[in-house]
């Protein structure tokens, strides 16, 4: 099945309450771990304040605030946000969630660590506007403050590629349809849940890891680790699931 792109498919997607049930395979313990490689690498201390940008249901924000550090967080679904207020609440931790969109949010307060995660990247149409938050943060992060990047690795994207899948969950039939085409990664999400089919699609531009670093490198931001996975297990770019990337300013 061909995949077209929507364009500004995320207003929709990530609005949606089916958005939980495809990606509720991405589970606590996987951002426990992640925040775990976050902080055994640059070791802040409890008065830095992090940023994370496009927190979703605020998996990785809620570890950190576990941890004791503050924690702002934004996004432009506000259901997403609403989820993760209900989850701060019931876990009695504390985060600063406000809505936002990465073409134009910016903060006047300074802020020590800006993470980017889970391929909460490449969404939009032009490299301008994929790049805007990341020269923006340049700005608000203080100096000698970090810029964490974790997304897709493009080569192993490329040979790994599933190009369609089913599953069931809670009594919902999900079909995923996944293609590569002019340097964007589409996916089709139909939804079946008894009679009705719900349709949706994601769209995320591909940019290659030299790419990326130039890209960052350009902006003023200095590459200090990157790894290859969540364990922490070094970059090979034909071989490693995930490209995470250190910046310092």
């Amino acid at each position: 099945m061909k995949v077209l792109m929507k364009k500004e498919w995320f207003k929709d997607w990530f609005e949606s309450n089916d958005y939980l049930d495809v990606y509720n395979h991405r589970d606590d313990k996987e951002a426990q771990t992640l925040i775990e490689l976050i902080i055994k690498t640059i070791n802040p201390s409890k008065e830095k304040i992090f940023l994370d940008a496009a927190c979703g249901f605020g998996r990785h924000a809620l570890v950190l605030s576990s941890l004791g550090y503050k924690v702002i967080g934004f996004d432009l679904s506000r259901n997403l946000l609403s989820m993760a207020k209900r989850n701060s609440l019931a876990k009695n931790l504390t985060l600063d969630l406000l809505a936002g969109d990465f073409r134009s949010i910016t903060f006047k307060k300074k802020i020590d660590i800006v993470l980017n995660l889970f391929t909460s990247f490449g969404y939009f149409e032009t490299d301008d506007d994929n790049f805007h938050f990341v020269k923006g943060a340049y700005h608000f992060i203080k100096e000698g403050g970090y810029y964490v990047f974790d997304y897709i690795n493009l080569s192993y994207l490329k040979k790994n590629i599933v190009k369609e899948t089913e599953r069931i969950i809670e009594g919902k039939i999900i079909r995923e349809f996944r293609n590569i085409e002019n340097d964007r990664v589409n996916k089709k999400i139909l939804i079946q849940e008894r009679n009705t089919i719900a349709e949706y699609s994601e769209s995320v531009k591909l940019y290659s890891p030299e790419f990326l670093i130039n890209s960052f490198n350009y902006t003023g931001f200095e590459l200090i680790k990157q790894y290859g996975d969540y364990l922490g297990n070094n970059f090979e770019e034909q071989e490693s699931p995930r490209l995470i990337l250190f910046f310092q300013k």
